[in-house]
């Protein structure tokens, strides 16, 4: 039986109630695939406050070929359009749905018969994905952050995951004579992959002369850099290493984006902010609401290569609980795997593929990944 009381004090703080069959919050690509799956039998809502899908993997080139950006910018209106979007921000995650909140402040409550939570990470800044505006305002990020790079010679790229050495991989094929210093606070880089894999993208980006200081980290400069135009300065090292930079770009991973479920859901939680999911990626002791991707506390890489794998799990198991029936599959963590594919630019990177392992081939490299960033790929899905 449902609480009055907690019905009674939601319906007081938000305008108005929006009732679908299933309510996903988060556009990125969890919840995009999701929604354009199960929209084909079912009513789907997707939070989220932007009005575009965007394919992440191409934003390093986005930056240095701001053009690109028009083709990894897919508006949901167009890439899903049998999809009611509400363009909001997931602000409480309450027994009753979501208390969501647009730009205007404007408060709803969003529910359904299930739930899903694809929220994704929060950065420190928006390189790797826009946290408001339209489809245009970001081809206008990628065009003054393009310009911002242009005019800068030394530039220091903290973070030595994926997105750190793919933007040093774009900046260093872009402009050749630019002095690059990528600082990884890890042993080494890629510490996601094969220890081969790392070691090559190294020695290839040192061969562009790139300076990689690996073992070091740089404290106290998140807050300086949440403005990813801010100017020059320098910074030392915890090992006494002095930097000079024009353009300094926090290239580290996010938290996940789970405030949201503090207030009501807090014990769903991990103490560092991940939802904690069972196998068939229902958020646990929940009946109806599940979790995807980065904010999911899966011992897994969290990478797009295996989100595939959630959405086939989740938008089966949500069609079962719409049809009255009791989620039956379920997801196997790919714990401990060292695939990846990253480029370098357009014409070569590393890879740890199944089966062959670490690659050499920088010709498979280009054409899995480098010359499209997986643009063409994202684009089929969609239709577009």
């Amino acid at each position: 039986m449902k609480d009055v009381s907690v019905e009674v004090a939601n319906e007081e703080r938000v305008g108005e109630r929006k009732v679908g069959d299933v309510v996903i919050y988060g556009g990125g690509i969890a919840g995009a695939l999701l929604a354009r799956q199960l929209s084909a039998t079912a009513k789907v809502i997707l939070v989220d406050p932007l009005d575009y899908f965007e394919v992440s993997m191409a934003a390093p080139r986005n930056l240095v070929k701001p053009d690109f950006s028009r083709q990894s910018i897919m508006p949901f209106a167009k890439a899903l359009p049998r999809v009611d979007h509400v363009a909001a921000r997931l602000t409480e995650l309450t027994s009753e749905g979501g208390i969501v909140e647009d730009a205007s402040g404007r408060r709803l409550l969003v529910t359904g018969k299930a739930a899903v939570l694809a929220t994704g990470n929060r950065f420190a800044n928006e390189l790797v994905r826009g946290q408001e505006g339209s489809g245009a305002d970001r081809h206008a990020f990628y065009q003054r952050f393009h310009d911002r790079l242009a005019g800068a010679e030394r530039i220091l790229l903290i973070g030595g995951g994926p997105i750190g050495v793919e933007v040093a991989g774009e900046i260093t094929e872009a402009w050749p004579h630019k002095h690059v210093t990528l600082v990884e606070s890890q042993p080494r880089i890629l510490r996601g992959t094969s220890e081969a894999a790392a070691a090559r993208a190294a020695a290839i980006l040192e061969m562009r002369g790139v300076t990689i200081l690996t073992g070091q980290r740089i404290d106290g400069l998140l807050s300086n850099l949440q403005d990813v135009f801010a100017g020059s300065g320098e910074v030392t090292t915890n090992a006494g290493q002095v930097i000079a930079y024009d353009l300094a770009i926090l290239c580290i991973g996010g938290r996940p984006n789970t405030a949201f479920m503090k207030q009501n859901f807090a014990s769903r939680l991990t103490p560092d902010g991940h939802v904690k999911v069972a196998a068939d990626l229902r958020v646990k002791g929940e009946r109806s609401i599940f979790a995807l991707g980065d904010i999911t506390d899966l011992a897994e890489n969290k990478m797009a290569f295996h989100i595939r794998g959630h959405v086939k799990v989740a938008a089966t198991n949500i069609r079962s609980i719409l049809a009255g029936k009791s989620p039956s599959l379920s997801y196997k963590p790919r714990t401990g795997d060292p695939t990846m594919v990253v480029t370098l630019g357009s014409r070569t990177g590393v890879a740890h593929l199944p089966l062959f392992g670490h690659t050499r081939w920088s010709w498979l490299v280009r054409k899995v990944k480098a010359e499209h960033m997986l643009v063409p790929n994202y684009a089929k899905i969609f239709s577009l």
